[in-house]
């Protein structure tokens, strides 16, 4: 008869999340996973693998409780900000879950645009910038592609460390960001009746 589970599959990953979430992802083994549940490596394996595997689940619950952010951006006033500003928050609440999602990978690969084609929250993201500003997928693709850019750079600001903008500072930078994309594609949001003006 094979050995009862001590922790559940979901326990696990939890734990294993808050390694990563505190330490980062080089922090995380099968002897520090251990250690926080306060057994031997051997349970870790009744329900995975390999460590790889495990990896796999905690990627997995790092991208969920990023979707949260995404979604409460989104349910916002004016959603495409929304979605940055949280993106930053992210940056800003969950520096090391924020590099497992960003700023690792394939440094090699050849980018075609900007944001993330393996988010995916991207589609939705740009969907609602699409709708909201009655705009072409072409225009929509541009405006978010610059915009994930400097979004970006402000996040890593708050994931080095280095908060030298309040969240009141970056809201009102995004604005002005946009509205300057906004205008460049022909578009004047201070002249036309856009919903959330």
């Amino acid at each position: 008869m094979p050995p009862k589970a001590k922790f559940t599959k979901e326990q696990i990953v939890d734990a294993a999340l808050a390694i990563v979430r505190k330490s980062g992802k080089n922090a995380l083994s099968a002897r520090t996973l251990a250690a926080r549940l306060g057994t031997s490596p051997q349970p870790i394996f009744l329900h995975f693998q390999n460590m790889e595997e495990l990896f796999c689940g905690v990627l997995d619950a790092a991208k969920l409780k990023y979707k949260h952010y995404v979604e409460e951006g989104l349910a916002e006033t004016l959603p495409f900000k929304g979605a940055g500003m949280k993106y930053i928050q992210f940056a800003k609440d969950e520096p090391e879950l924020f590099k497992l999602l960003f700023m690792s990978g394939d440094r090699e690969a050849e980018l075609s645009h900007f944001f993330p084609e393996n988010d995916d929250n991207s589609p939705v993201v740009l969907s609602a910038l699409k709708s909201f500003y009655g705009l072409t997928e072409e225009k929509a693709k541009r405006i978010y592609n610059h915009i994930s850019v400097y979004t970006h750079g402000l996040a890593i600001l708050f994931v080095q460390g280095r908060r030298v903008f309040s969240m009141e500072e970056v809201s009102g930078m995004l604005t002005e960001i946009f509205m300057a994309l906004m205008k460049s594609e022909g578009i004047d949001l201070t002249k036309q009746p856009y919903p959330g003006k």
